[in-house]
């Protein structure tokens, strides 16, 4: 042994007393061990050594005891008097700790001890010497360091693993997407300290684990992802530490697909429920927090209005989440608030405002809403930028002078009232040139977050945009690109071919945050044109797709990293619903598009999607839609 893992403490047992046995005493009856492990462990400021089993006299007369004993400075240890007591005499065990007479006394030998510090288990051996059967010193010369082993003990039976949450929509049935309801039977023969419930899907390998009281023998395991199947184990923990452990073997089930419902009336496009009267397209969704001032605890649509070409505001009333019209219903400051496509342009100047994000910022950048948007110039390019609110967390007047719009290229100028700043350059362009991106378009950040409803600028903030088609590295028309704050820029990601780092056949991504560093994103599939209007000239994004990421999954568990993402190959499918419970055909589905997925109140109870709809005829006209099973 070198150095015991509390500093204090030497681990040399020359220094190490043991504590009474008294093996007098009258004892109670106790249920046997499955080759049992005595462990040492620290209790507060002092250790306790559990001896679970050990034998004294032989043949017919052999008993069995199991004792606790204490000490608070390795050096003696004391008998837990009232921890005491008979335990069933066992056979074919091994590495058996026994008490008998020795010169002077008695000896109490333990050839099998463990001991667990920072998730690493050590196993030693000593003898304990002893005049009294209470205070047991140590044999210095016995102790050594053995080869730890796995202790195997009988393991919970009858596990089962059911949905939870249950529901029926019209001809649906199904429970929550992001819940399974565990069951199981305690095991005999030991008494359990806690169990722990993990839950391991088979497409990342990624896990969830609880803790559960030893008293419990049903568990809900949560934060799981959508559509995927999981292995559910759970283990009898014998111990704190689960040295000690009995593990059943692992049950499969699935959590259910997400549902989301439209809301309005009846089947059809027409009928739907619209949440500012004249949204038309480009829209998407900000949260604010309760410090917003005059806009706490609201939800804003940047969009855009009918007859505008640029980004407007409109905005809820005070946000409840037992109130679904205070989450679904906004009133329109257009007139008087956002951003517009100057009348005129020439070369790189901005010629078209479209599909935008406002982003708060956190008290040290200013208190404000920074607006990320796409925008196109004379030359058919199209990049984004951002701008930050002259009104602060209000969010709806970007000019530092008046009025409170922004229309002119004058006003977008650096040394203007609406001043602009490249976030995301095009291949050839002076400042922040990506190689091989001709186009930057529909994008959103990983953000808000479950912990923030404002970001603070920290390294490691993701964003995905659309980039079109990339040659030599993409044979689809449109892909995704992945960019990660370094704290001063969005820095586009590459890999070892010079290519950007592509989820393909991907349009109009948006990921929403899960907690610690998880992740979903949806998307449409334009590669999947089942159902398009042959006739219509309006965008077709195909079916609605989702992935998932855990940093976990990398080197980096703290932030998100491309490779943390799943392969677009296993995305799953998520289903809409009209009002009435039927399921959306392949041509409504596929005209969804400027969607924004959002948390109103910051907690993934309620998820509410902000959309654009059309059935390929009509113009499109804003939407929205609930998760009916979280």
């Amino acid at each position: 042994m070198q150095n015991h893992p509390h500093s204090t403490v030497s681990w040399r047992f020359c220094r190490f007393r043991a504590a009474g046995l008294q093996v007098g005493l009258v004892l109670a009856g106790a249920a046997a061990f499955a080759q049992p492990v005595s462990t040492l462990a620290p209790t507060g400021a002092t250790f306790t050594l559990s001896v679970p089993y050990f034998e004294y006299g032989s043949g017919s007369s052999k008993q069995a005891l199991a004792a606790n004993f204490t000490t608070a400075t390795l050096a003696s240890f004391a008998l837990d008097g009232n921890s005491v007591k008979t335990v069933a005499v066992q056979t074919a065990l091994y590495d058996v700790p026994s008490i008998g007479t020795a010169t002077g006394g008695y000896r109490l030998t333990v050839p099998y001890f463990e001991y667990v510090a920072g998730g690493v288990t050590r196993a030693f051996a000593v003898n304990l010497n002893t005049t009294d059967l209470r205070v047991f010193a140590v044999d210095a010369a016995s102790l050594k360091e053995v080869t730890a082993r796995t202790t195997t003990l009988a393991a919970p039976s009858a596990v089962k693993v059911a949905e939870t949450s249950a529901q029926t929509v019209g001809a649906n049935s199904f429970g929550s997407s992001s819940k399974l309801a565990v069951s199981w039977t305690a095991p005999a023969g030991y008494t359990v300290d806690h169990y722990l419930v993990t839950a391991t899907e088979t497409l990342m390998n990624t896990s969830v684990s609880l803790s559960v009281a030893a008293s419990a023998s049903t568990a809900t395991i949560t934060a799981l992802k959508a559509a995927t199947p999981y292995s559910v184990v759970v283990k009898a923990c014998k111990d704190l530490a689960c040295a000690a452990s009995g593990s059943a073997a692992g049950v499969s089930a699935t959590t259910p697909t997400e549902y989301w419902q439209l809301q309005g009336s009846g089947n059809a496009v027409a009928t739907l429920t619209k949440p500012v009267s004249d949204g038309n397209a480009r829209l998407s969704a900000t949260r604010f927090g309760a410090e917003a001032g005059m806009a706490a605890n609201t939800v804003q649509l940047y969009y855009g209005p009918i007859g505008i070409q640029g980004l407007a505001v409109a905005s809820t009333s005070t946000i409840s989440a037992s109130s679904a019209s205070s989450y679904l219903n906004f009133t329109s400051f257009a007139s008087t608030s956002g951003i517009r496509s100057p009348a005129t342009s020439t070369g790189a100047e901005i010629k078209s405002v479209a599909t935008g994000q406002g982003v708060p910022l956190s008290a040290a950048l200013g208190a404000k809403v920074r607006l990320f948007f796409e925008a196109g110039d004379a030359n058919g390019k199209t990049r984004i930028y951002s701008i930050d609110s002259a009104d602060g967390y209000v969010g709806r007047d970007f000019n530092l002078a008046s009025p409170s719009t922004c229309t002119t290229n004058a006003e977008y100028l650096a040394n203007g009232n609406c001043p602009l700043t490249l976030q995301i350059g095009l291949d050839g362009d002076t400042a922040l040139p990506n190689a091989k991106i001709s186009n930057a378009r529909q994008h959103k950040i990983g953000w808000p977050t479950q912990t923030d409803w404002r970001w603070d600028g920290a390294a490691g903030t993701f964003m995905v945009f659309t980039v079109g088609s990339v040659t030599g590295c993409s044979t689809s028309n449109f892909n995704h690109g992945y960019a990660v704050w370094n704290g001063s820029n969005f820095v586009v990601q590459y890999d070892s071919a010079g290519c950007p780092k592509l989820f393909k056949s991907v349009q109009a991504g948006v990921p929403m945050h899960l907690g610690d560093a998880r992740y979903k994103m949806y998307y449409g599939d334009p590669g999947v044109t089942a159902g398009k209007n042959t006739n219509s000239n309006l965008p077709f994004l195909g079916p609605k797709q989702l992935i998932f990421a855990d940093g976990k999954s990398s080197s980096a568990a703290g932030t998100v990293e491309f490779e943390d993402w799943e392969a677009v190959g296993i995305a799953r499918n998520i289903h809409f619903l009209w009002p009435n419970g039927d399921v959306l055909n392949a041509t409504a589905e596929g005209y969804i598009d400027d969607f924004q997925f959002l948390t109103p109140t910051g907690n993934l109870d309620l998820q509410v999607l902000y959309l654009t709809i059309t059935d390929g005829n009509v113009v499109p006209f804003a939407a929205t839609a609930v998760l009916l099973n979280p």
